[in-house]
């Protein structure tokens, strides 16, 4: 492949700690390092990155790079891209991993069109063998699974979110200080406010269940019902786990019902959690093009021709305004009993 080796994982920080992406990539870069050959690394960027480090030698980062300073404190691409730069030089890795989401985007297509390199996005899979690195890419709103291959050296891609087992494998990890000179014209952009419509809930990105509506839940008003099953699965996962999340489809965007960054589907939000539960959502292409990637996808739809029933793993055929509350009781039951 070259002389270069390691695998080198650019951390996105969310809500104070490594995004879900983030824990994956370097798992799945743990278990790539015989192929790929050199360490798995890891650059965190922000004001402070400490919790970062500690994070990222919990889940097995052999190398730390890091970047503290006030100009990377709230995302902006100059700067980010300039770190990863930074410490692209540093670990010479043989491939770089960014997160699939819009900033991870920003930063990997700043940084391949900086140095030269090819671009793989949204990959669900890689796999090294004699040196050569094989990536998995959905297209086509998933129809196509198709395998790539870079042309060039250091392979740089953007994972999609739940893509990869997340496990923990502590070590004590080696810590390099980065010194990053920001261009003048990085510096450029300002951020003067940042605003969080959906400020304390866990975003789809991130969630390990998501239970979603489509137009067959009837009105605005009765998405309570869908926020109530979420708010009692969410509260009994795991506590490695981030909850659940309410979702939409695009008719109830389109409705008003919910706003934009609900959406799930081909013009929405991709998706992969652990659990999707799919309320009357009929299932049209665009939609599971967005979460037909998921673990275990359960379908609640009166019409029993509805489309989503050929996704998923799980169909319960009736009312979603009597099923739902039911299977919310009982959930809530059997945490009562346990």
């Amino acid at each position: 492949m070259s002389d270069k080796e390691g695998i080198l994982v650019v951390a996105e920080p969310k809500d104070g700690k490594l995004a879900n992406v983030t824990l994956e990539s370097i798992t799945r870069a743990r278990a790539l390092t015989g192929a790929v050959g050199g360490p798995v690394s890891v650059v965190v960027m922000g004001a402070d990155t400490a919790p970062f480090v500690a994070q990222a030698g919990r889940y097995g980062a052999e190398r730390v790079y890091t970047a503290d300073s006030p100009e990377l404190a709230v995302f902006r691409p100059g700067p980010f891209v300039d770190t990863v730069a930074a410490a692209i030089a540093a670990a010479d890795p043989a491939v770089v991993l960014c997160s699939g989401s819009p900033d991870g985007r920003d930063v990997a297509a700043g940084i391949a069109a900086r140095l030269g390199l090819g671009l793989l996005v949204d990959i669900t899979a890689i796999e090294a063998q004699s040196g050569a690195v094989t990536v998995t890419h959905p297209c086509f709103g998933g129809s196509l699974i198709v395998e790539k291959q870079a042309t060039t050296i250091p392979l740089i891609a953007t994972v999609r979110s739940n893509s990869f087992a997340r496990e923990e494998a502590a070590v004590e990890p080696q810590v390099v200080a980065l010194s990053v000179e920001f261009s003048a014209d990085s510096l450029l952009a300002k951020v003067l406010a940042v605003a969080c419509e959906n400020a304390g809930i866990v975003s789809l990105e991130e969630a390990s269940i998501i239970v979603a509506g489509g137009r067959g839940v009837g009105s605005a008003e009765n998405f309570a019902l869908i926020q109530a099953l979420a708010d009692e699965l969410g509260a009994a996962v795991v506590a490695d786990e981030l909850g659940a999340a309410v979702a939409a489809s695009r008719a109830v965007v389109d409705a008003g019902w919910k706003s934009h960054p609900y959406q799930v589907g081909q013009t929405g939000k991709t998706v992969s959690p652990g659990l999707y539960i799919a309320c009357g959502i009929s299932g049209a292409i665009q939609h599971r093009a967005g979460m037909q990637t998921s673990d275990c996808i359960v379908a609640i739809n009166k019409d029993p021709d509805a489309p989503i029933f050929s996704c998923a793993d799980f169909g319960v055929v009736g009312d979603l305004l009597q099923v739902v509350p039911a299977l919310t009781e009982q959930i809530r039951k059997r945490k009562a009993a346990s």
